[in-house]
C-alpha cells in the first residue's frame, strides 16, 4: 500500500506536493481542522522562517503550538528556509528564537529544519513511510469552553435575561450562585421578575406554565 500524506485544503504549497509524490507518497487533499499536513501519526505545521519569527513575534505561535498538542497526534513545526541568515537580516536577537525553541520543547512539539520545499515534501514522505501499518488519522481538536461561557449561557438561559444582562449580572454578584441568590435585587422590570421566581421557586414535580407571563 501507498504511503498517503494528507495535505489540507488552504495550503498551497504546490511544490511541496509535487516532492512528496516525487519521494513516493501520494497525496489526499482534505480539510485539516489544524495542522497543515497529517502523515502517519504526525500532524505538521509549515512555516516559512518569516512566517516563523513573525508568529514568535505576534503570540501566534504558541496557541498554534497547543492546538497542534491536542489532536493527539506527533506534533511537529517545520520550519523552511535559513532562520539564522533571516534573524540577521531582520536584526533580532537570536535569544528570542531560542527561548521559542525552548518553551515549544516543554510542549512537547518537535521542529524541525528544511532549506527548501523540496526537502520539505521529502520529509512528509518519509514521515508516511515509517508509519504505514498505523495508516493515517485525520485531526481532531477538542472544542475548549472556559468556565465563563458557561456561567454566561447558565444566566441568559432564564426568561428575559439573555446575554447581555447575563454578563451585567456576573459582573455586579461576582458569581452565578450570588447572583441567583439576590435575583430579587436584579434590576429588571416586575413582569421577568415575576417569571424567574416562577422558575426558580417552583417545585419540580409541580404543574405549571408560564403562558400567563408571555
Amino acid at each position: 500500500m501507498q504511503p498517503v500524506v494528507l495535505v489540507d485544503t488552504r495550503e498551497h504549497a504546490e511544490e511541496v506536493i509535487r516532492h512528496i509524490k516525487e519521494s513516493g507518497c501520494g497525496v489526499v487533499k482534505t480539510k485539516l481542522e489544524v495542522g497543515d499536513y497529517v502523515a502517519g501519526r504526525f500532524v505538521f505545521e509549515r512555516k516559512s522562517v518569516q512566517d516563523f519569527v513573525n508568529s514568535i513575534i505576534d503570540g501566534r505561535l504558541f496557541d498554534q503550538a497547543a492546538r497542534l498538542r491536542e489532536t493527539g497526534l506527533r506534533p511537529v513545526i517545520v520550519v523552511e528556509g535559513d532562520l539564522w541568515e533571516e534573524l540577521r537580516f531582520r536584526k533580532i536577537s537570536p535569544n528570542a528564537v531560542l527561548g521559542a525553541q525552548l518553551a515549544l520543547h516543554g510542549m512537547e512539539i518537535g521542529v524541525l529544519y528544511t532549506e527548501d520545499k523540496a526537502q520539505t515534501g521529502a520529509l512528509l514522505c518519509l514521515a508516511a513511510k515509517k508509519e504505514t501499518k498505523s495508516g493515517v488519522r485525520t485531526p481532531t481538536v477538542k472544542k475548549r469552553v472556559d468556565v465563563k461561557t458557561l456561567q454566561i449561557a447558565l444566566l441568559a438561559s432564564l426568561p428575559g435575561i439573555g446575554p447581555k444582562r447575563a454578563e451585567e449580572l456576573l459582573r455586579k454578584y461576582g458569581t452565578p450562585l450570588n447572583a441567583l441568590l439576590n435575583y430579587k435585587s436584579w434590576d429588571i422590570d416586575e413582569k421577568r421578575h415575576a417569571v424567574i421566581k416562577r422558575v426558580l421557586e417552583t417545585p419540580f414535580d409541580a404543574s405549571s406554565s408560564l403562558d400567563d407571563f408571555m
